[in-house]
């Protein structure tokens, strides 16, 4: 109970569960509070009393309470076909929510919830969220949800091993229970981790010792105990209650008001006993005073009668008296005949007159019950009030996701051109010679192959680019982790793509920088930049990134700074080359501007960007090549012929032009793919990147960049792949020194 009604002496139970010690071993009273709250005023007839279960004896029906106690200690119980379960509240939250609602019968759920922000459980915890506390309070029901206090330490400063140490447990939580749960998982490798759990409680708190393994990360361990265990509890709110006889699910607000009803008639009650009595009173008083006045004739009358009954009667007759008040006068005694006496009983005439006066005007005056109802309950706070010990944390996320166990390790995500996706864990592949084959990616599916090699942490947000113009986001851990020689998985089954819908960009993004933008190119040529936060939030079903003109496709969505180059090539071999910071951004919600004047027949054939660390445009160019260092831009096309044209030997050129020569294609031949090469370098200083090459035939061929000539803009490439008769290069992909060691055979 958040506050005991009962002190014990002895062993009354534990946390853990351990049975009290028989009754001829303890020893108990009531506690201060539960007689101030419960006794105070019960002989007052506040309350109606009936006769005990074998009508000996009369007891109250119910206790004059001077607070809600139904919210001060909770309540829990099953009956036939209903059942309830309150939760435990602050005494001096809860006093402070009655005066609300008592200065302001209209208050709303809001107001009350500023000065009584939720349960305050008697072991502590951590209430996360304010959601269910307003569903219960609002309706009656709700979900609380409840951790346990916990600090993370480090025990040893040479090893830096840590440890979790409990220090609260979450209400009506077992504590050996707990231990045991922990200590089971451990065994069974649910919670991995752990190296020895200790429970150190004692009689001045409780202390549960979890040693972690050098290696674990205290967060995600926190993470799966919270999980896995009653660290972290629900309490669900039923708050039925009785009203009137009938059982009925109630609301905060309610409760109160039903609380407020019961006590004014408890002091109306009250008041109308104390009028009563001091009415009785001043009658009795006034006879007596009556009697003191005319003290001689009041002797001689009792002398001369002969017994007590006409002794009354000559009274009554005499002066007026009522018979109670005759009585009284007899039964005074001599000393109460002196002057002082008279003037004590007086004074209790007046002081009664006061009283009844003011019980007529408390009466008469609902302001005033509820300012002693008030008053009444302030006592209480002001004597007994402790401070809160459940914490209220708005900031933590009630449902522990996959994310909070899930370590944020580089992966690598593999994307093919069917439409396949999997996830590998780079460590799955040993570190190989520069320049040797590398280990296979694994089985693709007949005529597939892997076009996108993405390097990733696991928490990422994962951006899907579809052709229609649609972004779909998922973290990057929600793609099933697989082994080399699987074939991935479909990305039907992890967005809800369209009929006909293809994926072709990928984009993984930590954080959404407000410096940062992605640039969007269709195949007809238009072109945007928007700012990366404008996709933070998005919905399961996708949401729109670029408006499409009827037969358009999203095709290329590169990440972007406005310090860093754009560089943008037609399947004709036009190119152009600007900086990010002349795209105006935009909304998702618009086409963008002309990327570039394309000819009859003539669309975009690639788009890259290059970072402003490596920026190497020239004021002026020259059409023949001097300066051949990197970066380049990588040409490829459809008959498989490429070559390498240093960056230097463009100029940045406007958008919506027709672009300058980058590569002279014969007339029935385009280009396939343009990359900018050089950004990753060996020893040597030449690249170590490779380009895969993917014809329609399905064959495959990898080949390092360094072994492509650097040529002129206008001059016609080397053969990269001997095509079949009227074959065509499909697809092309550049893959990172990072990437190579994983690339197809």
């Amino acid at each position: 109970m958040r506050y005991p009604l009962v002190q014990g002496h002895g062993n009354f139970g534990s946390i853990d569960a351990d049975p009290p010690a028989a009754m001829r071993y303890t020893e108990c009273r009531l506690d201060p509070l539960s007689e101030a709250m419960f006794l105070t005023d019960l002989e007052l007839n506040t309350v109606d009393f009936v006769p005990n279960f074998d009508n000996s004896q009369k007891e109250p029906s119910l206790l004059p309470a001077r607070v809600p106690s139904l919210l001060l200690n909770g309540s829990s119980g099953i009956a036939v076909g209903m059942a309830t379960n309150i939760p435990p509240h602050n005494l001096g939250e809860l006093v402070d929510a009655l005066s609300v609602i008592i200065q302001n019968p209209e208050a709303t759920l809001q107001e009350l919830l500023e000065c009584m922000p939720g349960p305050d459980f008697p072991t502590g915890g951590i209430i996360l969220g304010n959601q269910g506390i307003l569903e219960a309070y609002k309706s009656g029901r709700g979900r609380i949800v409840v951790r346990g206090k916990t600090d993370i330490l480090t025990i040893d400063e040479k090893s830096k091993s840590t440890a979790i140490i409990i220090k609260e447990i979450p209400y009506q939580a077992n504590k050996a229970t707990l231990v045991e749960k922990i200590a089971e998982l451990v065994e069974e490798k649910v919670l991995e981790g752990i190296s020895d759990i200790r429970d150190e409680s004692d009689r001045t708190g409780m202390r549960v010792v979890i040693e972690l393994k050098r290696s674990a990360d205290p967060a995600i361990v926190l993470n799966n105990l919270y999980r896995h265990t009653a660290l972290q509890s629900s309490f669900s709110c039923n708050m039925v209650a009785i009203l009137d006889g009938q059982p009925k699910l109630m609301g905060l607000k309610e409760i109160l008001q039903a609380f407020l009803d019961f006590r004014c008639s408890v002091i109306e009650r009250r008041a109308r006993f104390k009028l009563s009595q001091a009415l009785e009173r001043k009658h009795i008083v006034e006879g007596i005073v009556v009697g003191l006045d005319n003290l001689d004739v009041v002797i001689q009358i009792t002398r001369e009668t002969s017994n007590h009954a006409a002794a009354t009667e000559a009274l009554v007759k005499g002066f007026g008296l009522s018979e109670k008040q005759a009585d009284a006068l007899l039964d005074i005694t001599l000393r109460k005949l002196t002057f002082l006496e008279r003037k004590k009983f007086v004074d209790e005439a007046k002081t009664l007159s006061e009283e009844i006066s003011k019980l007529n005007d408390l009466l008469s005056s609902k302001k005033l019950i509820f300012q002693l109802i008030h008053q009444e309950a302030a006592d209480l706070k002001n004597k007994f009030s402790t401070p809160r010990r459940s914490l209220i944390d708005d900031s933590v996320n009630i449902e522990v996701d996959d994310i909070d166990i899930i370590p944020n390790e580089e992966m690598l995500l593999i994307l093919s051109e069917k439409g396949y996706v999997k996830r590998m864990n780079p460590n799955t592949f040993n570190l190989q010679n520069r320049g040797t084959i590398g280990k296979s990616v694994g089985k693709m599916r007949m005529n597939d192959t892997a076009s996108d090699f993405i390097v990733c942490q696991t928490h990422d947000h994962v951006l899907y680019f579809s052709d229609k113009g649609i972004v779909y986001s998922a973290r990057a851990y929600k793609i099933p982790e697989s082994t080399r020689t699987a074939t991935g998985t479909p990305l039907v089954q992890l967005l809800p793509l369209s009929d006909g819908e293809r994926i072709t960009s990928i984009i993984p993004v930590s954080e959404f920088g407000e410096d940062q933008y992605l640039v969007m190119l269709t195949v007809n040529g238009y072109i945007k930049k928007v700012p990366l936060n404008a996709f933070s939030s998005i919905r399961s079903s996708g949401i729109i990134s670029i408006q499409l003109v009827p037969g358009d496709e999203l095709k290329w969505v590169r990440r972007c700074g406005n310090d860093d180059l754009v560089a943008l090539a037609s399947q004709k071999g036009k190119v152009i080359v600007n900086s990010c910071d002349k795209i105006r951004p935009l909304g998702r919600n618009t086409r963008g501007a002309g990327a570039m004047k394309l000819k009859e027949g003539d669309k975009m054939a690639a788009m890259d960007i290059i970072p402003s660390t490596v920026d190497k445009m020239p004021e002026s160019y020259s059409s023949r090549v001097r300066d051949r260092s990197p970066p380049w831009l990588l040409f490829i096309a459809e008959n498989g012929i490429g070559k390498r044209v240093p960056l230097n030997a463009f100029r940045q050129s406007r958008f919506n032009v027709v672009g300058l020569v980058g590569y002279k294609l014969p007339a029935d031949c385009r280009l396939a793919a343009v990359f900018v090469a050089g950004l990753s370098l060996g020893d040597d200083g030449e690249s170590d990147e490779q380009v895969v090459l993917v014809s329609q035939s399905g064959t495959v061929n990898r080949i390092k960049v360094k072994d492509i000539s650097i040529q002129s803009r206008y001059a016609r490439g080397v053969i990269l792949m001997r095509l079949e008769h009227a074959g065509k290069t499909q697809s092309a992909s550049l893959i990172s020194a990072a990437a190579a060691e994983v690339a197809e055979d």
